[in-house]
């Protein structure tokens, strides 16, 4: 009953977490370490009351910022290091293969959203564009729902 209890807050607290890193980068354009800092204890100890800390957080979290490492590094700065930071901490979040449900989405939501920018002319090709909010909403749907969509996603095949 306490592990519950303590799970149902650490999520109200990923959520108010995933808000408070969205709504800074989209008005500073930066990822604030000391909430990500914040989110990666919460996450450990979410994970750590499920016991999955060594089997799914730990794996995502690699997974999460190699992957969005290798971006950073191959867009030249056309992607922040907070961002791969971000994804790390996602990863404790969302799991191993949750993060990359997470990085799917918040490249599908981030693409919509920059067409959007351009077709309204209130972004171009050359403008930056905030990828910590697509990577929050990526990571509360791939949170709730990630085990559905994967389930959807293979189905498609077998």
């Amino acid at each position: 009953m306490k592990i519950q209890v303590l799970s149902y807050f650490l999520v109200l607290f990923f959520i108010f977490g995933l808000l408070v890193e969205t709504y800074i980068d989209l008005r500073q354009q930066i990822i604030l370490d000391e909430v990500l800092l914040l989110l990666l204890i919460a996450g450990l100890l979410y994970a750590g009351a499920g016991g999955g800390v060594w089997q799914k957080s730990l794996p995502g979290a690699l997974a999460g910022s190699g992957l969005l490492g290798l971006v950073y590094v191959l867009s030249k700065g056309g992607m922040g290091f907070g961002d791969v930071k971000f994804a790390g901490v996602l990863g404790i979040w969302t799991g191993f293969p949750g993060i990359f449900v997470t990085l799917y989405l918040a490249f599908l939501i981030g693409g919509a959203a920059a067409l959007l920018l351009c077709v309204m002319h209130k972004a171009d090709m050359k403008s930056r564009i905030p990828f910590g909010p697509c990577l929050s909403a990526g990571a509360v749907l791939s949170f709730f729902y990630s085990s559905r969509i994967l389930d959807w996603y293979w189905s498609l095949f077998l």
